[in-house]
């Protein structure tokens, strides 16, 4: 039988893509909490690491510390995710979109309660269970 080719999405093919999104994942343990307030990746490319930063008087500084740092921030991704990466690039990117806010409905252990309470009312109107 002969294999018809499928459409691939860009980027589908990149050997280190799954990498990527753990890193991703990881990212405030690979950098710490202060530049992960700050900084995101943005890609891996030819084995370098592209960090974008949104504050752009912050860019300068960023660069010369992560070059003070870079050995041991790219040991914990070797060991970590399995990722090796020659170097880091630090560019100007925009703030990551804003989460929005979950109402407190879908919080998971707020709607377990209630199910909760409605299962206990319901007994209790049952006359199962008394109050």
């Amino acid at each position: 039988m002969k294999r018809t080719p499928r459409l691939v999405p860009l980027g589908a093919r990149q050997p280190n893509q799954k990498a990527e999104a753990r890193l991703r994942q990881a990212w405030p343990f690979v950098v710490g909490p202060a530049l992960a307030e700050r900084t995101r990746p943005l890609r891996v490319e030819r084995d370098i690491l592209v960090m974008g930063c949104w504050e752009l008087s912050r860019i300068a500084p960023l660069r010369e510390a992560a070059t003070a740092v870079w050995p041991q921030m790219r040991d914990r991704i070797e060991r970590a995710l399995g990722l090796s990466l020659r170097g880091l690039q630090i560019v100007p990117c925009d703030p990551p979109p804003k989460a929005p806010d979950t109402p407190k409905e879908a919080d998971p252990l707020r709607r377990a309660l209630r199910l909760l309470e409605a299962r206990r009312q319901e007994r209790i109107r049952l006359g199962l269970e008394s109050e």
